[in-house]
Parts: structure tokens; sequence; C-alpha cells
């Protein structure tokens, strides 16, 4: 099977119709990553997906951009074909099915069909649904095609699915042949026994020995069968702990390494969890918390406070002014009021209290210069006088008590007092930002502890995936626990070992009295009727041996087959690099695995990744030749990003081997790709112009919306 062509419409970012011609050797598809590859290959999985009976619609293949194109009620479908050359004729099986959008914009899928349109002539044939699912399996067998597609470097190798290894051997060796013969021989040989053991019966004078050997056939049969049981639990056990063993061996360094590590992981994210916890960044909820809102509020306080004090100093020139004006206002009253009397008297405080008492005391007027002795009217005269002084001041200071004051609220004071209170805190203001520059500084430098631990916690957590990357088959605890149990291994694979080499000796002995009780049984045969009958069974049994022995070497030479082609392609794909010996080395449950042996026997446990790939992919060519000889038909292998651990040298010497292989390829890669200054991804001509094979550059059409699927749209052009 050629595929000369493969077409692909509407499915997802593969806008309208793109085809492809696929050349007979290598073809290669390049792309960044986002621009179709994985969908191309998973078109691909759609269209050979031909396993069950209800339709494979599902609305996540529709193209986006086509849906969102849609008029109401307007329809168009979803299409993959691919064109190919089966038994010299043309056929192209094709998948589809249509999508409509609503009136209420809604999508919805319809009219599936699975197609073959084989070409006869000037005229195409159609077949549909099973007939044509039947065909295309004919032509590209399910049982193949699990062989032919392979995502990334991970699912290389095949051995890691569940019994690849028997349907390996069951589908492309002559093992399958031997089962109706083993079975028919299985019966046959019961038939046999059977019909000795009733002519045996019929012969009354051995009937006794008979049935006594009888039983010890059947008994030693019973024994053998519970020994080689309990042989393959043993076999299976030392196997397991040898596995266990050449894995610590083989990670004995990595366990060490994964040990430390997780050490000095564990006391690294404690101390970075101890400095992150002690970060405090709430600045938001600080500036009220902690006052730092009043950073900037000392000249603002210092203008306050100014700004009070020329108001208090204000508030008191106005008062001031105000309560003299009243003053005069009351002396005038008075004055005019004794004027009206027709008097013009002394002030009221003309002589003064102490001068007024002096001479009350004196008896005397130093006014007018003469006596005034007590009880005589100018006595009587000055006493009235003092009297009425002091009457006056009581009536100011009642006055003063029914004055209107000029400012009736303290406000002034109570601003003042504020900024006795602001006055109180105005060393915490003007410390106030070296305490916030200090707690910036040290949320700071605790970030810059943050990070170099996240760094040393992330190069320490990159070795540990490294490690872990590197010791296929263990997990970390596996890894961890693994000097803890190395003698339990050590003793439970000796212990297996012992009890095998016993069990393999019992086993032996009891089919040397098998044998013997065989040969007893068939001499009283011959004694007797039974003589034909004990001769057939004895032979039915050792045809039956032969062709079990048979059955076991034919595995293994198809194995051996395998093996000889893998190592073939595996020198081709390593030219002028290290490569040692791959062997299918076969494990008790009836899996396999390949491995990389040195010259000397001596397994290679760490192979590099880019050898590694070359191993699994060795495998895989093997396998199509195989299947090609077997079948007389060849079948492509898909990849899709195979080399992704391979440098750029490493790939250009593998594409190139892989277009000297007579074999048809299809790899969808991101290599060949170089960035530009721009970090465009364009073609590196150089390293594409050496390698013999059909090219295609499959890129996002520009310009589009990162955030809207609708404007993805994959490109498809030949290089």
């Amino acid at each position: 099977m050629i595929i000369k062509n493969i077409t692909i419409e509407n499915f997802r970012s593969y806008y309208r119709k793109n085809s492809l011609n696929i050349g007979n050797g290598l073809t290669l598809i390049i792309g960044a990553n986002g621009d179709g590859k994985t969908t191309f290959y998973e078109a691909l999985e759609w269209l050979f997906d031909t396993v069950g009976n209800m339709p494979k619609v599902d609305s996540k293949y529709i193209s986006k951009k086509r849906s969102s194109e849609l008029l109401e009620s307007e329809s168009d479908c979803v299409k993959v074909s691919m064109t190919y050359m089966s038994d010299g004729n043309e056929r192209t099986v094709q998948k589809s099915f249509k999508f409509t959008k609503s009136l209420s914009g809604e999508i919805s899928t319809s009219n599936y069909s699975h197609e073959i349109y084989i070409q006869n002539g000037v005229e195409k044939e159609v077949r549909e649904g099973d007939q044509a699912i039947r065909l295309f399996d004919r032509d590209f067998a399910s049982s193949i095609r699990k062989y032919c597609l392979f995502k990334g470097e991970h699912e290389l190798n095949i051995f890691n699915k569940e019994e690849a290894m028997s349907y390996l051997v069951e589908t492309f060796s002559q093992i399958r042949n031997f089962d109706p013969y083993l079975l028919f021989l299985t019966e046959s040989k019961r038939m046999a026994e059977l019909a000795t053991d009733n002519a045996i019966k019929a012969d009354k004078k051995n009937t006794k020995v008979a049935q006594q050997l009888r039983s010890k056939i059947i008994e030693e049969e019973k024994l053998i069968g519970t020994f080689e049981m309990e042989l393959k639990q043993k076999l299976t056990d030392a196997v397991n702990f040898q596995r266990l063993l050449e894995e610590l061996e083989k990670n004995k360094e990595a366990s060490k390494d994964l040990v430390d590590l997780n050490g000095r992981l564990e006391t690294l994210k404690a101390a970075k969890d101890q400095i992150q916890r002690s970060i405090n960044e709430n600045y938001t909820f600080r500036l009220l918390d902690e006052m730092w809102i009043l950073m900037g509020f000392e000249p603002i306080a210092n203008e306050y406070r100014e700004f009070v004090g020329k108001l208090d100093q204000e508030q008191r020139r106005q008062q001031s002014k105000y309560d003299q004006e009243v003053g005069k206002k009351k002396i005038v009253a008075r004055i005019q009021k004794e004027l009206n009397e027709g008097k013009v008297p002394l002030a009221i405080n003309v002589p003064d209290e102490n001068t007024m008492r002096e001479m009350l005391d004196d008896e005397y007027c130093k006014v007018c210069n003469r006596p005034a002795p007590k009880g005589s009217d100018p006595y009587n005269f000055m006493k009235a006088r003092l009297e009425q002084f002091l009457a006056s001041q009581k009536e100011e200071e009642e006055e003063d008590d029914d004055v209107e004051l000029l400012f009736k609220n303290s406000f002034i004071k109570e601003l003042i007092d504020r900024y006795s209170v602001l006055h109180n805190n105005m060393n915490f203001l003007t410390r106030l930002n070296g305490f916030i520059d200090k707690a910036i500084r040290d949320n700071l430098k605790k970030q810059g502890d943050v990070e170099r631990y996240s760094s040393n916690i992330e190069r320490d957590e990159e070795r540990k995936r490294q490690i872990l990357a590197q010791t296929e088959g263990m997990t970390e605890d596996q890894l961890i626990s693994a000097y803890q149990n190395i003698s339990e291994w050590w003793k439970g694979r000796v212990d297996a070992e012992r009890e095998s080499e016993n069990l393999k000796a019992k086993i032996e002995s009891h089919k040397k009295k098998l044998e013997e009780y065989h040969e007893g049984y068939s001499k009283i045969s011959e004694e007797s009727s039974a003589a034909m009958y004990g001769r057939s069974s004895q032979a039915i049994r050792r045809i039956l041996d032969a062709f079990t022995s048979a059955k076991r070497r034919n595995k293994r030479e198809f194995l051996n087959q395998l093996e000889a082609a893998a190592n073939e392609y595996l020198s081709l794909l390593n030219k002028g690099g290290f490569m040692g010996y791959a062997r299918i080395v076969e494990k008790q449950d009836n899996s396999a695995e390949i491995i990389l042996e040195d010259t000397d026997g001596t397994r290679i446990y760490n192979p590099n990744t880019a050898l590694k790939t070359t191993m699994y992919m060795s495998l895989l060519f093997a396998v199509a030749k195989l299947t090609t000889i077997k079948h007389e038909n060849d079948y492509p292998l898909i990849f899709d990003a195979p080399t992704s651990s391979f440098t750029a040298a490493k790939e250009s010497d593998f594409f190139g081997v892989i277009a000297g292989i007579n074999k048809q390829t299809i790899i969808v890669t991101k290599s060949f790709l170089i960035e530009d200054a721009d970090g465009n991804s364009k073609l590196d001509i150089k390293r594409l112009h050496d390698i013999d094979a059909k090219k295609y550059r499959i890129e996002k059409k520009r310009p589009f919306d990162d955030k809207d699927l609708s404007t993805i749209q994959t490109t498809v052009e030949p290089i």
C-alpha cells in the first residue's frame, strides 16, 4: 500500500480544502508549534478509526473559521480522504459528515459517511459503510495500522503497549498455524488414552494393575502441572527481583542523588516558605493600619500650625478691637448721663481706690488739702465716692457678663488642640519615611532571597526531573527506597532461583516417573487387545510434545528475525555514532522488551534519548519489513514529532538516512525551522537542501486574533 494523496477539508484549523501529494519515500510536513502538525496527525487517526459501529461525528472536528462564516440554514462538511495504491489499484478512502448552522446560530451535525472509491479505468465504484470498512481493513489492516501511526517519542516503544509482544507473534509469525494442530492433538491424546483405558478394562486379568498405573499417571500429571505453575511463578519472582536489582545497579547513583536532592529541596522549601511568610506587602492596608498615609504629612502639619496660629492671632486682634469699642461706648454713656445732670465730675476712678481709702483713714482730703473729720460732710462725700467706685466696678462685671462675644464658638481653640495632638506625634511622622523605606527594602531583600531559593529549587527540581527521566521503569519512591530494599531483593532473587532449581528437579523427576508409568501402562496394553490403542496414544503424545517444542522454537525464530532486521535499521540510523546491539528479551508474562547491549553482552542501561529513539524506530521499521514480507504488501509509517530530543545535526543525518531507506514515511515535525530577527519561524533552507524528500510547510495564516479561534487557518504550501 502506497499513499498518493491526503486531503483535509474543514477539519479544525484546516479551513476549506487542503491537499498534500505524498512521495513514495520520505515526506516532511514542517510546522511550528500551534501551526497544525498535531491536527494533521489527528485527522489521519480519525480517518483510520474503523473500530465499532457508532458514527464518529464530533463537533470539535469542525473548522471554527468555516462554521463562523455560515449563514442561517447554510451547510458545509468536514471531510478527510486518502488516495492510495493497493494491489495495483487506486482507491480513495473518505470519512465525512455535514454541519449546519440553525436559525439560532447553533451548529448541528448529520450525514456521517465512510466510503471508498475504487478507480476502474475512467469510472469509479463506491463502497459505503461496513463494505467500505471491510475493504479498507483488507487493504490496510487495523492490526497493522497500530504499528504505523506514532505520536511523539514516548509512543515509539511498541512493547510498552499491552499484549504487543503476543500480538506481533500471533499476527506475523507462523505459531498461530500450530494452534489447530495442538488443539487436535490434545483432544486426540485424551481420546486415545480413554480408548486405551476402556480396552484394558475389558481385559479382566490386568484391570487392577492398569487402574493403579492410571491413577499414578493422573497423580503425576497433576503434580507436574502444580510444580510447573509454581515454577512459572518463581521464575517470574526471580526475574522481577533481578529487574529491581538491575534497575538499582543502573540507578545506584541516581538513587543517592535523588535522596540528596530531596533533602536539599526540603530545606530550601522550608527556608523559602519561612521568608515568604515574613513578607508583608499589604501596603494598601498598612496605609491606614500603620498610618503610612501620613508619610508626607509633616509639611502639611507645619502649614496647618502656621495657618491656625494666624487665625488665632486674627481672632484675638478682632476681639480686642471689639472690646475697646464696647468699653468706649460705656464710658461715653456714663459721662453723657452725668452731663445731663449738670455736672462735670472727675472720672469715677479719680482718685483711685487706694487714695480714697488713705484719705478716709487720715480724715483729710488731699484733693482740696483740708481736714475731713469722720462724720463731717467732706468725709461722707469721700466715703460715698469710694462706694460709688466699687459699685461701678461691680456694675462693669455684670455688664461684661451680658456682653455678646464677637466669636460665639471656640473653633480656633479646637483647631489648636488638634495641632497639639499632631505635635505630640510629630516625632513619629518625622521618622515615618524611614519606617516605610526600611519596610520596603526589607521586603525587596526577602523577595530577592525568595527568588534565589526559587531558582535553587527550580534547578534541583530540573535535576530531579532529569534523574527520573533517565531512570525508565522506576518511580521516585522506588529509587528512594532502593537502598533500604536491596538486601530483601537480593534474598528474594536467590530464594526464587534456588526454589526454581528445586522445582525443575522435581518436575524432571516426576516426568521420569510419569514416563515409567506410561511405559508400564503400554506394556500392559501390549499384552492385551488394547495394544493398538496404547501405541496410538504413545505416538500422539510424542507428536504433541514435538509440536509444542516446535511452536516455542518458531516463536524464538520470529523474534530473532525481528531482532536482526531491527539491528540493520539501527546501523543505518546511527551512522558514524555508537549504537550497540539491539536484543529482544522475552519475559515470563509473555511480554518482551527491546534493550541495547555492548559487544560483550553487557546491557546498556542508560542510552541517550536520541539513541533510544532510533532503537525504537529501528524496531518499527523491522516490524514494517516483516509485515511486508508476510503480507506481500508494504505499509507507510507516519510519525508526529519523533525527534524532539535530537540535535540539529543529528536530525539532519537522521532524516537523510530515512530518505535513503526504501520505505514510505511521513514525518510531521518542527525541525528545519529557525527564528528570524522578529521572532518568527522561517525555513532553514540550507539544511533542507540535502534531504531528498517531498516537503511541505504548514503555518497559521496571518493576520489572526490570538484570542479568537475562528481567525485561525492552517495553510499548506509545498517547498
